[in-house]
C-alpha cells in the first residue's frame, strides 16, 4: 500500500510554482551548471521556507561540497556568493526530511540584480568576476575590497581557504595572534586591529616576511601604546611562493618587527 502523503482529500492551501526571469542578453553568455543542493539549504524569506525559490543566491559548504543558501554570516562556506538558483526546488521529501537535490544553478554571464533573492553589496562583489549585472554602474568591481569580513577574538590559524578575507579582532578582550599558512602563490590575507591590544601577523615557517627593514622577518605586530587600534595590513605572497609581502595600510601606526 502507498504510504505517499499527497493527493489526500479535503482543503488545503493552494500553491503555485515561482517563475523568474533571471539571465538577460544572448543564450552563449549563460553559464550553467548542475548542482548539487543540500536538504537543508532554506529560502528564510519564504512561506515556507523549505521551498528555494528561483533567483536565490546560493554560496557552497566547504565541508559536503553541496550548495546552500548564501548568507554573509556563516562559517560553512556560504558566506561566498558563487552561484543562483535557477528553478523552484524543494528542499525536503514528502516526508517532510531533509533531500538533497540536483538542479540547474547559474555560475556566470548577465543576470537582472532586481530578480535575485539575498543580493547584497558583498554578493555583487564576490559574483562580479563571472555575472554581470544590468544595474551594475560601470567601473565598480575595481573598487576592490576584502571577500569577507571575520572577527577573531582570539589566536588563529590562517587557512588557505581563507583567501581574500579580513580579520579583525572585534570583541577581543586580548592579544591575539594570526599565523599565516605555508605560502602559496595568490594567496592574499588583510588584518585590521580594532581593540586596544596587541595584533600580531606571524609566519608559520619564519624568515619570510617583508616588512619594514626587513626582508626575512619571523613576524609583524601592532604594540605599541596609543598605536594599536587601527593597525592595518595587507599579507599577499610573492608570485614565486617564497616570501610574504606586507602592505602597511595605516602608516601612522607603528609596526613591531620581530626577525
Amino acid at each position: 500500500m502507498s504510504q505517499m502523503g499527497f493527493a489526500v482529500p479535503g482543503f488545503t492551501t493552494a500553491r503555485e510554482n515561482s517563475e523568474a526571469e533571471i539571465f538577460w542578453g544572448p543564450l552563449e553568455l549563460r553559464h550553467l551548471h548542475n548542482g548539487l543542493i543540500s536538504g537543508a539549504a532554506r529560502d528564510t524569506a519564504n512561506s515556507p521556507t523549505t521551498v528555494l525559490r528561483p533567483g536565490l543566491v546560493l554560496g557552497l559548504i566547504t565541508a559536503s561540497n553541496l550548495y546552500a543558501q548564501y548568507s554573509p554570516t556563516a562559517t560553512d562556506g556560504t558566506a561566498v556568493a558563487r552561484a543562483i538558483a535557477l528553478l523552484e526546488c524543494r528542499a525536503t521529501d514528502i516526508d517532510g526530511n531533509n533531500q538533497n537535490r540536483l538542479m540547474p544553478i547559474a555560475v556566470g554571464g548577465p543576470i537582472k540584480a532586481a530578480n535575485l533573492i539575498g543580493l547584497d553589496s558583498l554578493a555583487r562583489r564576490q559574483l562580479a568576476n563571472n555575472f554581470l549585472f544590468d544595474d551594475d554602474l560601470p567601473g565598480r568591481q575595481f573598487l576592490g575590497g576584502p571577500l569577507k569580513e571575520v572577527a577573531k577574538t582570539a589566536d588563529y590559524s590562517v587557512v588557505a581557504a581563507d583567501n581574500g578575507t579580513l580579520f579583525t579582532t572585534t570583541a577581543a578582550a586580548g592579544n591575539v595572534v594570526f599565523t599565516l599558512p605555508t605560502i602559496a602563490r595568490g594567496l592574499m590575507f588583510e588584518f585590521l586591529n580594532v581593540v586596544d591590544f596587541n595584533m600580531t601577523v606571524a609566519s608559520a615557517a619564519g624568515d619570510d616576511m617583508v616588512s619594514i627593514n626587513d626582508a626575512s622577518a619571523d613576524s609583524i605586530a601592532f604594540s605599541t601604546g596609543s598605536q594599536k587600534i587601527g593597525g592595518h595590513v595587507i599579507v599577499h605572497s610573492n608570485d614565486a611562493g617564497t616570501k610574504w609581502y606586507v602592505r602597511n595600510l595605516s602608516p601612522g601606526n607603528t609596526i613591531t618587527t620581530a626577525t
